[in-house]
């Protein structure tokens, strides 16, 4: 699965390329890159959805589901995808119970939202 984020994040137009997938045991359920959020033509600022929130936006059921974040560099290697505190927050919300990141090329690490001190606010 972190495969296919990574391919979603290879689509992404942002300058920082990054692409998730929602899935229920082995089914994808959503696939998106972050995408911009303001046209570039018509204001300066690049604001963009996360990856994660694009994910949302399109997902109809999300509890205890699992989300794959993935970033590639310029040359299309891994990097660092743990997802922001509001990101966190809102998969939180949306009942995501685990999120697989990618750390660098050869690594993938874990984040189990029922377990971290977001879960008790």
């Amino acid at each position: 699965m972190i495969d296919l984020a990574v391919k979603q994040a290879l689509r992404s137009q942002c300058r920082h390329r990054v692409g998730a997938v929602l899935a229920v045991g082995t089914r994808v359920v959503v696939a998106s890159p972050n995408r911009r959020r303001n046209n570039p033509a018509v204001t300066f600022r690049h604001a963009t959805f996360h990856a994660e929130e694009a994910v949302l936006r399109r997902a109809a059921r999300t509890a205890g589901s699992t989300i794959y974040v993935a970033r590639v560099d310029a040359a299309g290697a891994s990097r660092l995808a743990k997802p922001c505190l509001r990101c966190q927050k809102a998969l939180l919300a949306a009942g995501i119970v685990r999120v697989h990141y990618t750390i660098d090329p050869n690594t993938v690490g874990t984040l189990n939202l029922a377990r971290t001190s977001l879960a008790a606010k």
